[in-house]
């Protein structure tokens, strides 16, 4: 029962009708589903499902329900495309190729309450963004900079594609080639970091994701 109800949606969400491509919640009314946003996520704050998923990265759902007599019926995610995006928990979503799918929000007994279209891109790159310390975007760090010693930066890593912000969680990686010059801090704010200068001297910074990299050259003055 539960695999027709999947294969008449797959077809109605995947057929001639674009609406809702992107990302729109809720086709039928019945559930709101966004994503968790992390503390400093363009895409997520700025266009929540709207937003491209970064290919290799998760995101985790939050969903509300417009189920009439129900503040939040059991409900299963699965995916009308598992090449594109694949349920991995109870409100997480893995972005595993590029493309088009529709997420399906099902009842215990396989009927499906609602459905929400996504889109899985991958990243061409990583960007190093600048924020103070009340969380607004202050801009993207230049190739290469010049700090005082005791400096802070806060900065976010974030994956785009040919100039989209993308949506996801992710693992970073991140090494200073001379951490006694310039030592990176995570921020207790998941997805924030903090570029302390140590020290008089030189040190590059390099940052990986998904495929990317980015890369931040540093001068401390004294």
């Amino acid at each position: 029962m539960i695999r027709w109800s999947f294969a008449l949606v797959a077809f109605a969400a995947c057929g001639g009708d674009a609406e809702g491509v992107g990302g729109r919640p809720g086709d039928f009314g019945q559930v709101e589903a966004m994503p968790e946003c992390g503390a400093l996520s363009q895409a997520c704050i700025g266009q929540g499902l709207d937003a491209p998923i970064a290919r290799g990265s998760t995101v985790d759902l939050v969903v509300s329900y417009k189920v009439a007599g129900s503040s939040g019926p059991p409900t299963l995610l699965a995916s009308a495309n598992e090449a594109v995006v694949q349920p991995t928990g109870a409100t997480t979503l893995a972005a595993v190729g590029e493309g088009m799918s529709a997420i399906l929000f099902v009842g215990l007994a396989g009927e499906v309450i609602d459905l929400v279209h996504v889109w899985v891109q991958a990243p061409s790159e990583l960007r190093i963004l600048r924020y103070d310390d009340a969380g607004s975007l202050l801009g993207r760090v230049q190739p290469s900079s010049q700090l005082l010693v005791g400096d802070e930066i806060l900065v976010a890593v974030e994956p785009f594609a040919n100039g989209q912000p993308l949506l996801g969680n992710f693992d970073l990686g991140y090494i200073s080639t001379s951490p006694s010059t310039v030592q990176i801090v995570p921020d207790p704010v998941g997805g924030w970091y903090r570029v302390v200068a140590r020290a008089p001297g030189r040190a590059r910074i390099d940052f990986t994701a998904l495929g990317n990299a980015a890369t931040w050259d540093l001068e401390v003055l004294p």
